[in-house]
């Protein structure tokens, strides 16, 4: 994160709900709320999809790991809304507070789960983990990507206006 925005979250601090949320940040504005449209546009591809694999780095990848836990997902992609996906794809996250998880707290993933994903190509820094290349990351962690049972008939129906 940039020392200026560092410095924005520090400041906006006491303004920050106080039950436990991830720490996003969307084109500089902390805890931004998004429009389906606006997670559209800046998405390569958006989805639903199902997990079907999940490989948490400190459980699955072997103790020659030192850098932070990170998760990928497997996912099958059931509907394109947006972009060439292919039919699988690897999802990506970071385990810290920016990250976005595809499996219910406590648990691993959930293959009876569809989920709308807003993704991009993962974002690769000097101390990523070689098995994030190749792979997607969500658009935003707060965003609109979420389980498919909870996304709007409003939203919906704006997904498929979108894609036309």
């Amino acid at each position: 994160m940039s020392p200026t925005l560092l410095l924005v979250a520090a400041l906006l601090a006491p303004a920050v709900p106080s039950s436990p949320q991830a720490l996003c940040i969307y084109k500089g504005e902390l805890y931004a709320t998004t429009t389906i449209a606006q997670e559209y546009a800046d998405s390569r591809w958006v989805v639903r999809a199902r997990v079907t694999a999940q490989t948490d780095s400190w459980t699955d990848a072997g103790p020659e790991y030192d850098e932070a836990p990170w998760t990928t997902y497997r996912i099958e992609v059931v509907e394109v809304f947006k972009g060439d996906a292919p039919r699988e794809m690897t999802v990506f996250t970071e385990r810290n507070s920016g990250g976005f998880y595809l499996e219910p707290p406590g648990r691993r993933f959930d293959p009876d789960l569809d989920i709308l994903l807003f993704l991009n190509p993962t974002s690769l820094g000097p101390d990523t983990p070689a098995e994030a290349r190749g792979t997607a990351e969500v658009n935003y962690s707060c965003g609109r990507s979420k389980p498919w049972h909870e996304v709007p008939a409003s939203d919906r129906s704006a997904l498929l206006t979108l894609a036309r």
